[in-house]
């Protein structure tokens, strides 16, 4: 799905690129198209990139730790910090989404609460997956 966007973004823009320099005429959609498109990517992204391990961390301190226990204990408590943000951003973000939701974007004439939407949504992805990670640090089901 991720994908789709990518590629949908990337020919949105060429077409754009080539509709401005050889046929002189901009299309009016391409910037909202592809910046609708590229806020949904980061967010579901960022959830993704959570389920997979593909996020930065800075794991100094777990490394000159040598207790297994200790290290379940702090990887739980990451998880459950993760999850109160991602928890306070699928609120806030959902106030915010039906806050915006009766204002029309420029040229597509759709609802503006739809760009807003991806980060409670991305929000409510990323709580799942920390929900699944403490359980895992735990080690009772969950991965």
């Amino acid at each position: 799905m991720l994908m789709l966007g990518v590629l949908a973004t990337f020919l949105v823009v060429l077409l754009e690129v080539v509709s401005r320099y050889v046929f002189h005429h901009s299309i009016a959609w391409g910037g909202e198209v592809c910046t609708t498109l590229l806020v949904w990517i980061t967010f579901v992204g960022g959830a993704v990139a959570l389920l997979d391990g593909g996020h930065m961390c800075v794991d100094l301190v777990m490394n000159r730790i040598s207790s297994p226990g200790v290290k379940k204990v702090l990887g739980a408590i990451g998880s459950l910090a993760m999850l109160a943000f991602a928890v306070c951003g699928a609120f806030g973000g959902w106030k915010l989404a039906l806050r915006t939701w009766n204002m029309t974007t420029t040229t597509l004439q759709i609802p503006a609460g739809i760009l807003y939407l991806a980060f409670p949504v991305g929000c409510v992805l990323i709580a799942i997956v920390c929900l699944r990670q403490f359980f895992a640090a735990l080690g009772t089901k969950g991965e």
